[in-house]
């Protein structure tokens, strides 16, 4: 290891020549960096964390990772203060990697961990071991990885969109000529019955959750068996479940059967990810495998005859949020695991052509009925948390191009198509979500709905053309969660059965404290709502 004089010179020099007009740096600036500097030198020499530094690394918005602002489908000037501190500060972290042990660099971070969040020292230590490897994984085969690419993705909340041009991108979208009926015609359908469509989302099956555990653990998540005993009978976590916890298996056995014996005919069950739990600094692959497998085996069990289409959720890989592309196939790092699984576990309801997009991305596409098609998207990757965006920002695994040429075909065929996915578009990196806003925007008519899940509220989006902004070209309808959040629900859609559009959703829920107070007793369902009886 060099000298630490020569090494914070060399930070020193790389801090001062960052690429962000450095030169015409205010002094408050340029104080900054200098304390960003000291702080990281001094934490070198002491193990603790100097105040300057703790005050500047607080101004960072943590609330503003991966969300966008209204201004998001284009480049933005950055929020000064958010994305000065995240420039100096991965450039200082560049240096500290290269010349650290990863035991020092782990400490480091999980010092700024407990300094930054109110997070316990539990779950700073499980969540920076399950990342870092990772993110060192990712900095050490990625060639001249500037600090503005990170900062510009992790940052965007804040504005902080900086002149980095590897964070531009766009594909490839034939131009065509929108028709205004595509689908193909079928005199029986018109007089069919309107078809039933299930979507369950953030299932987040717990599978250690213990009745009358502790619901007041001080975690994220609790009612874990390893928790200890509740505080009080008051902080006793419930038979079907807590709001402060997610769902023991017997809820979603409960859920299945409410569905089954109300809902007659379902004709697909849509799953719009996140089965697997937010013990997010305790995951393991092999419990995740567990999850997935077990929830997979209760819907075959429950719905032998019905067609299930599952996407991924952003805590299905371990750690959470981190999707490899597919060609990474070193086993510390890959998620080629959960390809390989969901090839297996999806085996019943997709064909076998949809094998090599799974493998190749956790994608695909497949033909529900003549003139219907399903597409399932790992959107995931667009996630700004997801650490591999900042290897190759640009569509991970083709799977943007790959939707725009399957809408095109699916068009020229006169199909209608639904798009699965999980992430929210306002969650995803803005180029990303840019582009997939002009791929609906292009399918307009062959588009009929898409359904997403990951924000555990009962909501709709709206998509807008770029050309005529207030025309409308998509709606997304959100699955809320099965986890409590805090009652459990699920949704029901009437789907038109010549051109399948949405004709209504109905969203099903039951009160959890009452069901909660009778657990001998099965939750009492309830219709929450209608849309077409609320919205007209």
């Amino acid at each position: 290891m060099l000298p630490k004089q020569v090494i914070w010179s060399a930070v020193l020099a790389v801090t001062i020549s960052v690429a962000i007009n450095a030169t015409f740096l205010t002094g408050t600036e340029r104080q900054m960096k200098d304390e960003i500097l000291h702080g990281f030198r001094q934490f070198d020499e002491t193990g603790r964390l100097t105040p300057e530094l703790s005050i500047i690394m607080k101004q960072i918005p943590l609330s503003s990772i991966s969300g966008l602002t209204s201004s998001s489908t284009s480049p933005v000037t950055r929020e000064s203060l958010t994305c000065l501190a995240c420039l100096a500060a991965v450039d200082i972290m560049k240096i500290y990697i290269d010349t650290h042990t990863r035991d020092q660099v782990y400490n480091l971070v999980v010092a700024l961990c407990l300094d930054l969040t109110d997070y316990k020292e539990e779950v700073c230590l499980g969540s920076v071991g399950l990342h870092l490897d990772p993110i060192l994984y990712i900095y050490k085969h990625t060639a001249n990885l500037p600090a503005a690419r990170l900062c510009g993705i992790v940052f965007q909340g804040s504005q902080c969109f900086v002149d980095e041009p590897s964070l531009e991108w766009s594909i490839d979208i034939d131009p065509g000529s929108k028709s205004e009926d595509n689908r193909i015609e079928d005199k029986k359908a018109h007089a069919a019955s309107p078809l039933t469509i299930i979507q369950l989302s953030d299932i987040h099956q717990q599978e250690d959750y213990l009745p009358g555990g502790n619901a007041a653990c001080g975690l994220p998540i609790c009612c874990r068996i390893n928790q200890g005993p509740p505080p009080s009978p008051d902080a006793a976590a419930g038979y079907w479940g807590n709001g402060g916890c997610d769902i023991p298996m017997h809820h979603f056995e409960n859920t299945l059967k409410q569905i089954k014996n109300t809902h007659e005919n379902i004709d697909f069950i849509y799953i719009t990810g996140d089965i697997v739990d937010r013990v997010v600094w305790d995951t393991k692959i092999p419990t995740n495998i567990g999850v997935l497998t077990n929830i997979t085996e209760r819907l075959l069990t429950t719905f032998p005859n019905t067609p299930v289409y599952t996407v991924f959720g952003n805590h299905e890989p371990s750690p959470l949020n981190v999707f490899a592309p597919h060609y990474i196939t070193d086993e510390t790092v890959s998620v080629n695991w959960l390809y390989n699984l969901s090839i297996n576990l999806w085996s019943h309801w997709l064909p076998p052509e949809t094998n090599e997009t799974i493998l190749r991305g956790g994608y695909y596409t497949a033909l529900a009925k003549p003139g219907f098609r399903i597409i399932g998207l790992n959107n995931n990757v667009c996630y700004p948390e997801n650490w591999w965006m900042i290897h190759n920002p640009k569509d991970q695994d083709g799977q943007l191009q790959w939707l725009a040429d399957t809408l095109l075909q699916a068009e020229k065929n006169g199909e209608k198509v639904h798009i699965l996915g999980h992430i929210t578009s306002d969650q995803c990196f803005r180029t990303w979500a840019r582009e997939f806003r002009r791929i609906v925007s292009r399918f307009e008519n062959t588009i009929t709905a898409i359904f997403k899940g990951h924000t555990h509220s009962d909501q709709f989006n709206v998509y807008y053309s770029f050309d005529r902004p207030g025309h409308a070209t998509g709606v997304a309808f959100n699955g809320a969660s099965v986890t409590p959040g805090p009652n459990s629900n699920y949704k029901v859609y009437t789907v038109d059965p010549n051109n399948y559009t949405v004709l209504n959703s109905e969203s099903w829920m039951y009160i959890l404290t009452d069901a909660n107070k009778n657990p001998s007793e099965d939750p009492s369902w309830y219709q929450a709502y209608s849309f077409k009886d609320v919205f007209g």
